[in-house]
């Protein structure tokens, strides 16, 4: 399996790193959708000359990113967004219950 840094996701889906940097941050708050934080063998990063995690993104991590980029172009809410992409659906269903959806 292949992983992508934050770097090379902000380029595929062309946005900011401070942007990338926020969504996963709120998405990391609001849900229990955990990124992987791994050391990246191609490109390590060195803290007192050893190794730390960095964020890294899978294939799966990269397509739900790209709804999410896919449905802000389409100025949806972002915190909606997030909970309908990160949330378990039960866990999206008892925040947002059918009977309130439009």
């Amino acid at each position: 399996m292949e992983y992508y840094t934050i770097k090379e996701i902000c380029k595929k889906l062309r946005i900011k790193e401070r942007t990338l940097r926020s969504w996963i941050k709120k998405i990391e708050e609001r849900t229990e959708f955990r990124f992987s934080r791994k050391i990246n063998m191609r490109n390590p990063h060195f803290i007192h000359g050893n190794p730390v995690p960095q964020l890294m993104f899978d294939d799966d991590d990269f397509y739900l990113l790209e709804e999410l980029h896919s449905n802000r172009q389409q100025e949806a809410n972002l915190t909606e967004a997030i909970d309908r992409l990160f949330l378990l659906e039960e866990d999206y269903n008892k925040r947002y219950p059918l009977s309130n959806r439009g």
